[in-house]
């Protein structure tokens, strides 16, 4: 695990909190908890949110455990570049 996403397609810092709100208006759409390409996890903690590309099945069901932290589920065309994954 590791591929977190800290600014939007333009280049603009996301805030410590919000992030999915701010990927939404990036061109992000929330979708259901399944894993499918381009998928990112919003872990909503105490102090900060983090925004993490699932780029695999694994990834997804990392962040998928029931931890009791809320997670909002997005698919971002641009997730990989956002996050600095490469195959």
């Amino acid at each position: 695990m590791g591929y977190y996403i800290n600014k939007t397609s333009k280049g603009v810092e996301l805030p410590s909190s919000d992030k999915a709100d701010y990927l939404i208006l990036d061109g992000a759409v929330e979708v259901p908890a399944k894993f499918q390409a381009n998928l990112i996890c919003v872990v909503e903690n105490p102090a900060f949110d983090a925004a993490a590309y699932a780029y695999s099945e694994n990834e997804f069901n990392a962040f998928n455990y029931p931890d009791g932290r809320p997670k909002r589920w997005l698919v971002h065309p641009m997730a990989a570049k956002l996050s600095g994954y490469n195959s």
